[in-house]
């Protein structure tokens, strides 16, 4: 007993040191991100909400626009029927939002996505994530952006099980023009599922135009390279800021210490 409570103690010690808070995003820094984004965001600004689900962080995102006065175009992405059917029905007379049938990966195609019910937010294209299986649609975000005559996206929100990783491999050709002010995406255990880590990332990102941060509370914490302590799985959020855009401003550095300690302003 006494052993699993310092043990249950350590870990809640360990994550507020690190900057990994509840996955509320009251509170761990998703919604003061898009009240961020959006009072810095000029007009007619387009968000992408990959992984929509039942579309909070889009309704979130129409109410922060409400209160700035600022025209939004919102592209959700729901590949799982009955869930979308949800997301539909939520937005059906909001002509800022548009509700789009395929996921997201690093190649276009076809997959198998694999549920538990509608409205879960742990459906995925693996099969850790239920017994329900539902033949989808799959793009890139290169690919569709290019579709849809896309050349400047203010926000992308990426919350996809695990393929988090993958989507940004998919965007690597609009990573490399700068078409994205910010990107923000999930990580979690879910990304050993697909061999991916926080290092690929930054390798992705190496010769590209942006800084990887975390998203901690009211705070973006930016990472000049990759140290071993950042890939610990804890579930968190990141942050790709587009050097020299409009919410690069927004990231404090961060680095590691000789005692593998987070070192923050």
């Amino acid at each position: 007993m006494y052993r699993s409570f310092i043990y249950r103690l350590g870990r809640h010690l360990y994550a507020w040191a690190r900057g990994d808070l509840p996955n509320q995003p009251e509170t761990n820094g998703e919604y003061w991100l898009v009240k961020q984004v959006l009072a810095r965001a000029g007009s007619d600004a387009v968000l992408l909400d990959i992984g929509a689900n039942k579309g909070d962080w889009t309704e979130q995102v129409l109410a922060c626009a409400r209160d700035a006065a600022l025209p939004v175009h919102i592209h959700a992405f729901e590949p799982f029927s009955a869930t979308r059917q949800m997301l539909e029905a939520r937005f059906t007379t909001n002509a800022s939002v548009a509700v789009h049938a395929c996921a997201m990966s690093n190649r276009p195609g076809a997959a198998t996505l694999y549920a538990n019910h509608a409205g879960s937010g742990t459906n995925s294209m693996h099969p850790v994530s239920g017994k329900h299986q539902e033949s989808i649609a799959v793009t890139t975000l290169d690919e569709f952006l290019t579709q849809q005559n896309i050349d400047t996206v203010t926000f992308a929100k990426i919350d996809v099980e695990g393929f988090d990783g993958l989507v940004l491999e998919g965007a690597r050709g609009s990573l490399a023009k700068g078409v994205f002010d910010l990107v923000q995406f999930e990580y979690n255990w879910r990304w050993l599922l697909n061999s991916q880590s926080l290092k690929n990332v930054f390798q992705l990102i190496e010769d590209l135009p942006y800084r990887l941060g975390k998203l901690a509370g009211e705070k973006i914490i930016v990472f000049e390279e990759w140290h071993f302590e950042m890939d610990r799985f804890f579930e968190n959020n990141y942050v790709l800021l587009r050097k020299g855009g409009p919410f690069d401003q927004l990231g404090v550095p961060g680095f590691y210490d000789a005692s593998n300690t987070l070192c923050y302003r």
